[in-house]
């Protein structure tokens, strides 16, 4: 072989390896880089993993309390009768007179096998009564209310309106109570063989 043949021979055989060391290279660096993001978003994925973990205990502790606290009924109509009882109880105590009352049924929306769509029905059941005052003395009114509101019985206030009735700081007024509650499933009875 010719000097000038060794020579472009060394020069081709410098070439092949620097494209093909490059190339390696490259393909090693972007191997390494995507293993890399690939631990980066294992450990973001452990880390949320830990956060939930460790707020389960807390998520499971909430949701005791709620099973333990949220009132259970039988029906709609029986959460509404003791929602009821509860009001004008509470305006006997204190000498409130109520007008009128009125029970309100939640519209459900019936999907095509004539069952409530089941995005519809949420964790909560609940009852509503709206009730009618007319002339009734503010102070003694504002007591009623405080009296009623009682978040942890899952009770409230959900509308209301005021209007002053003109004489001696009375008020009329319509207030909308709901008690939002757990409907408890009956047991069902099955004849014995």
């Amino acid at each position: 072989m010719k000097k000038s043949e060794k020579v472009l021979l060394g020069v081709f055989a410098f070439l092949f390896l620097a494209i093909v060391g490059g190339g390696g290279l490259t393909y090693a660096f972007r191997n390494y880089m995507a293993i890399r993001n690939e631990n980066d978003s294992l450990r973001d994925r452990l880390a949320e993993m830990n956060l939930a973990i460790s707020q389960g205990a807390e998520w499971a502790a909430k949701h005791g309390w709620l099973e333990e606290h949220c009132p259970n009924f039988t029906s709609r109509q029986e959460a509404s009768a003791k929602l009821l009882e509860l009001i004008v109880g509470e305006a006997d105590k204190i000498g409130l007179s109520i007008g009128g009352k009125e029970f309100i049924d939640a519209v459900r929306v019936l999907g095509p096998d004539g069952l409530p769509l089941e995005e519809d029905l949420g964790y909560f059941d609940k009852s509503a009564v709206k009730i009618t005052l007319a002339g009734v003395p503010e102070k003694t009114f504002y007591a009623w209310l405080h009296a009623l509101q009682k978040p942890q019985s899952f009770l409230g206030i959900t509308r209301m309106q005021i209007n002053p009735s003109g004489s001696n700081k009375t008020i009329n007024a319509e207030v909308e109570f709901t008690q939002f509650y757990r409907e408890k499933s009956t047991p069902k009875v099955s004849k014995a063989n």
